[in-house]
């Protein structure tokens, strides 16, 4: 089941990414995505540039049974110009084939509105708690 937006937002962008994604429906998640579009995804050391690898990074999740639970409501929402807008968060992936895993991760999106493909740019990452300054 997938859900059809009509009035397009940030948040609607997100949450059209994340059903994609938990359907694994290819098609659909990399119509979100510009052809110039750039992604640093969460479980791969590598920057993609190019539509032919963001697809490559997507076939792999959704064959390792890769789900997502993300909540938009609790986004950084700031509008850059125009239709643009960067959305920074949080959401948690859920992998199938790591005995269903959670993983806590961060997300930016840099979406415009104003294009058929709005993701301009998608940086995700686990979040480092190993790292964390504020446990001192």
């Amino acid at each position: 089941f997938i859900k059809i937006y009509i009035f397009m937002t940030p948040e609607n962008i997100i949450e059209q990414w994340a059903d994609c994604f938990n359907n694994a429906d290819m098609k659909g998640i990399l119509s979100l995505y510009h052809d110039n579009a750039t992604l640093l995804p969460t479980f791969l050391p590598k920057l993609l540039e190019s539509n032919n690898e963001i697809k490559g990074y997507f076939e792999v999740a959704f064959n390792g049974d890769a789900s997502v639970e993300v909540n938009v409501k609790d986004a950084i929402k700031k509008k850059l110009s125009g239709d643009i807008f960067l959305m920074t968060g949080s959401y948690v992936f859920c992998l199938g084939s790591k005995g269903g895993k959670k993983y806590l991760s961060w997300y930016s999106f840099l979406i415009d509105l104003s294009d058929d493909a709005p993701i301009k740019h998608h940086h995700s990452s686990r979040v480092p708690f190993e790292f964390d300054l504020s446990l001192n």
